[in-house]
Protein backbone atom coordinates (compact mmCIF):
# COMPACT_ATOMS: atom_id res chain seq x y z
CA UNK A 1 0.00 0.00 0.00
CA UNK A 2 1.31 3.56 -1.01
CA UNK A 3 2.06 5.99 1.86
CA UNK A 4 -1.19 7.31 3.70
CA UNK A 5 -0.72 10.93 5.48
CA UNK A 6 -3.52 9.17 8.43
CA UNK A 7 -1.56 6.04 8.49
CA UNK A 8 1.23 7.30 9.54
CA UNK A 9 -0.11 9.44 12.21
CA UNK A 10 -2.04 7.02 13.94
CA UNK A 11 0.50 4.65 13.76
CA UNK A 12 2.63 7.35 15.76
CA UNK A 13 5.22 8.58 12.64
CA UNK A 14 6.26 12.28 11.92
CA UNK A 15 5.94 12.59 8.65
CA UNK A 16 2.36 13.47 8.21
CA UNK A 17 0.58 16.81 8.04
CA UNK A 18 -0.61 17.21 11.72
CA UNK A 19 3.19 16.50 12.95
CA UNK A 20 4.76 18.62 10.71
CA UNK A 21 2.48 21.67 12.04
CA UNK A 22 2.14 20.83 15.37
CA UNK A 23 5.81 18.50 15.94
CA UNK A 24 5.51 18.95 19.99
CA UNK A 25 2.17 17.99 20.00
CA UNK A 26 1.34 14.56 22.08
CA UNK A 27 -1.54 13.96 18.72
CA UNK A 28 -4.82 15.54 18.38
CA UNK A 29 -7.42 12.57 19.24
CA UNK A 30 -10.57 13.54 21.20
CA UNK A 31 -11.99 10.20 20.82
CA UNK A 32 -10.91 6.75 20.14
CA UNK A 33 -13.03 3.42 19.50
CA UNK A 34 -11.78 0.22 18.53
CA UNK A 35 -11.96 0.90 15.00
CA UNK A 36 -12.59 4.74 14.68
CA UNK A 37 -10.49 7.73 15.41
CA UNK A 38 -12.08 11.57 16.18
CA UNK A 39 -10.06 14.81 15.49
CA UNK A 40 -10.03 18.05 14.93
CA UNK A 41 -9.27 18.89 11.01
CA UNK A 42 -6.35 21.00 9.58
CA UNK A 43 -7.93 23.65 8.19
CA UNK A 44 -10.83 24.35 10.93
CA UNK A 45 -13.57 26.04 8.80
CA UNK A 46 -14.98 26.81 11.99
CA UNK A 47 -14.26 26.16 15.56
CA UNK A 48 -15.05 22.33 16.28
CA UNK A 49 -14.85 21.14 12.66
CA UNK A 50 -13.84 17.35 13.02
CA UNK A 51 -12.93 14.72 11.34
CA UNK A 52 -13.79 11.07 11.90
CA UNK A 53 -11.46 8.27 10.35
CA UNK A 54 -11.49 4.41 10.38
CA UNK A 55 -7.85 2.88 11.38
CA UNK A 56 -8.04 0.51 8.88
CA UNK A 57 -7.01 2.07 5.03
CA UNK A 58 -9.94 2.12 2.58
CA UNK A 59 -10.83 5.22 0.55
CA UNK A 60 -14.83 5.10 1.31
CA UNK A 61 -17.19 4.92 4.56
CA UNK A 62 -19.79 2.71 2.44
CA UNK A 63 -16.88 0.05 2.23
CA UNK A 64 -16.76 -0.64 6.10
CA UNK A 65 -17.41 -4.07 7.34
CA UNK A 66 -21.25 -4.18 9.32
CA UNK A 67 -20.11 -3.88 12.51
CA UNK A 68 -18.05 -1.20 11.84
CA UNK A 69 -21.05 0.85 9.70
CA UNK A 70 -23.04 -0.02 12.68
CA UNK A 71 -20.19 1.50 15.45
CA UNK A 72 -20.01 4.92 12.54
CA UNK A 73 -23.62 5.80 12.75
CA UNK A 74 -23.44 5.40 16.79
CA UNK A 75 -20.15 7.92 16.35
CA UNK A 76 -22.36 10.19 14.42
CA UNK A 77 -25.22 10.24 16.69
CA UNK A 78 -22.52 10.69 19.44
CA UNK A 79 -20.77 13.51 17.31
CA UNK A 80 -23.66 15.32 16.42
CA UNK A 81 -24.75 15.62 20.43
CA UNK A 82 -21.82 16.90 21.42
CA UNK A 83 -21.62 19.71 18.80
CA UNK A 84 -24.92 20.93 18.78
CA UNK A 85 -24.72 21.34 22.67
CA UNK A 86 -21.40 23.14 22.40
CA UNK A 87 -21.51 25.22 19.26
CA UNK A 88 -25.28 24.87 17.43
CA UNK A 89 -26.40 23.21 13.99
CA UNK A 90 -23.98 20.70 12.54
CA UNK A 91 -23.68 19.02 9.14
CA UNK A 92 -21.88 15.65 8.31
CA UNK A 93 -20.52 15.16 4.65
CA UNK A 94 -17.94 12.81 3.08
CA UNK A 95 -16.47 12.08 -0.65
CA UNK A 96 -16.21 8.25 -0.82
CA UNK A 97 -12.83 8.31 -3.29
CA UNK A 98 -13.47 4.84 -5.35
CA UNK A 99 -12.42 5.94 -8.06
CA UNK A 100 -8.68 7.85 -8.25
CA UNK A 101 -9.99 10.13 -10.88
CA UNK A 102 -12.63 11.62 -9.10
CA UNK A 103 -10.82 14.60 -7.23
CA UNK A 104 -10.77 14.59 -3.42
CA UNK A 105 -8.67 16.81 -0.75
CA UNK A 106 -5.41 14.81 -1.65
CA UNK A 107 -5.96 12.13 1.08
CA UNK A 108 -7.68 8.82 -0.15
CA UNK A 109 -8.33 7.55 3.50
CA UNK A 110 -11.98 7.64 4.10
CA UNK A 111 -12.70 10.53 6.28
CA UNK A 112 -16.24 11.95 7.41
CA UNK A 113 -16.34 15.62 8.35
CA UNK A 114 -18.68 17.20 11.14
CA UNK A 115 -18.92 20.75 10.77
CA UNK A 116 -20.84 22.90 13.51
CA UNK A 117 -22.56 24.81 10.79
CA UNK A 118 -25.76 25.27 9.33
CA UNK A 119 -24.77 25.04 5.69
CA UNK A 120 -28.13 26.78 4.73
CA UNK A 121 -28.41 26.05 0.58
CA UNK A 122 -25.40 23.45 0.42
CA UNK A 123 -28.13 20.57 0.58
CA UNK A 124 -30.03 22.52 -2.71
CA UNK A 125 -26.99 22.89 -4.69
CA UNK A 126 -26.02 19.15 -3.97
CA UNK A 127 -29.49 18.49 -5.34
CA UNK A 128 -29.24 20.50 -8.37
CA UNK A 129 -25.82 19.23 -9.31
CA UNK A 130 -25.97 15.74 -8.65
CA UNK A 131 -29.82 14.80 -8.59
CA UNK A 132 -29.49 11.88 -5.30
CA UNK A 133 -31.55 10.64 -2.83
CA UNK A 134 -32.62 10.29 0.57
CA UNK A 135 -30.65 7.25 2.64
CA UNK A 136 -31.41 6.03 6.17
CA UNK A 137 -27.76 4.75 7.38
CA UNK A 138 -24.43 4.11 6.05
CA UNK A 139 -25.22 0.52 4.99
CA UNK A 140 -27.85 1.98 2.34
CA UNK A 141 -24.99 3.40 0.12
CA UNK A 142 -24.12 0.20 -0.94
CA UNK A 143 -27.77 -0.34 -2.27
CA UNK A 144 -27.68 3.00 -4.01
CA UNK A 145 -24.14 3.72 -5.61
CA UNK A 146 -22.26 1.12 -7.38
CA UNK A 147 -19.32 -0.23 -5.76
CA UNK A 148 -16.60 0.86 -7.67
CA UNK A 149 -18.21 4.86 -8.10
CA UNK A 150 -17.62 7.49 -5.97
CA UNK A 151 -20.23 9.39 -3.71
CA UNK A 152 -21.32 12.15 -2.11
CA UNK A 153 -22.70 11.91 1.25
CA UNK A 154 -24.23 14.97 3.24
CA UNK A 155 -26.46 14.97 6.42
CA UNK A 156 -28.07 18.00 7.23
CA UNK A 157 -28.80 19.97 10.33
CA UNK A 158 -31.96 17.99 10.95
CA UNK A 159 -29.74 14.69 10.62
CA UNK A 160 -31.29 13.69 7.26
CA UNK A 161 -28.62 12.00 4.82
CA UNK A 162 -28.58 11.79 1.38
CA UNK A 163 -26.05 10.48 -0.88
CA UNK A 164 -24.55 11.21 -4.37
CA UNK A 165 -23.56 9.90 -7.69
CA UNK A 166 -20.43 12.04 -8.66
CA UNK A 167 -17.71 11.18 -11.34
CA UNK A 168 -14.73 14.42 -11.43
CA UNK A 169 -14.62 16.89 -8.34
CA UNK A 170 -12.67 20.02 -7.74
CA UNK A 171 -10.47 19.87 -5.08
CA UNK A 172 -12.27 19.93 -1.68
CA UNK A 173 -15.45 20.56 -3.09
CA UNK A 174 -17.57 20.29 -0.17
CA UNK A 175 -15.42 22.19 1.73
CA UNK A 176 -15.71 25.14 -0.55
CA UNK A 177 -19.41 24.45 -0.30
CA UNK A 178 -19.86 24.75 3.16
CA UNK A 179 -17.64 27.10 3.94
CA UNK A 180 -19.27 29.36 1.00
CA UNK A 181 -22.63 28.62 3.06
CA UNK A 182 -20.90 30.77 5.65
CA UNK A 183 -19.25 33.25 3.77
CA UNK A 184 -15.77 32.38 4.53
CA UNK A 185 -13.10 32.30 1.90
CA UNK A 186 -10.16 29.99 3.30
CA UNK A 187 -11.61 26.74 3.06
CA UNK A 188 -8.20 24.74 1.86
CA UNK A 189 -6.83 22.68 4.53
CA UNK A 190 -3.64 22.41 2.80
CA UNK A 191 -2.84 26.19 3.16
CA UNK A 192 -3.16 26.06 6.79
CA UNK A 193 -0.41 26.44 9.54
CA UNK A 194 -1.22 26.37 13.09
CA UNK A 195 -4.46 27.27 13.76
CA UNK A 196 -5.71 28.79 16.96
CA UNK A 197 -8.98 26.85 16.55
CA UNK A 198 -8.16 23.22 16.37
CA UNK A 199 -5.85 24.15 19.76
CA UNK A 200 -9.37 25.31 21.10
CA UNK A 201 -11.53 22.47 19.20
CA UNK A 202 -8.74 19.82 21.42
CA UNK A 203 -9.39 21.75 24.57
CA UNK A 204 -12.94 22.32 24.45
CA UNK A 205 -13.74 18.95 23.05
CA UNK A 206 -11.82 16.21 24.41
CA UNK A 207 -12.81 16.03 27.81
CA UNK A 208 -16.92 16.38 26.58
CA UNK A 209 -15.60 12.76 24.58
CA UNK A 210 -14.29 11.25 28.02
CA UNK A 211 -15.69 7.84 28.81
CA UNK A 212 -17.21 9.70 32.02
CA UNK A 213 -18.94 12.43 29.99
CA UNK A 214 -22.48 12.59 30.16
CA UNK A 215 -23.69 13.18 26.48
CA UNK A 216 -27.29 14.48 25.91
CA UNK A 217 -29.42 12.24 23.80
CA UNK A 218 -27.25 9.12 24.42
Amino acid sequence: MKWCDFCDEFAGGSQNAFAERYCESTGRVVMASADFRVVPTLGQVVAGHLLIVPIRHLCAMADLKVMQIEELDHLCRRVRSVLTDVYGACVFFEHGMRDSGSGGCGIDHAHLHAVPVAANGVLDVLRREFGGCAIHDFAAIKETINQESSYLLFEDASASRYVFPVTELPSQYMRKLVADSIGKSDWDWRKCGREPELIATLERLAPLFSPSAIVSGE
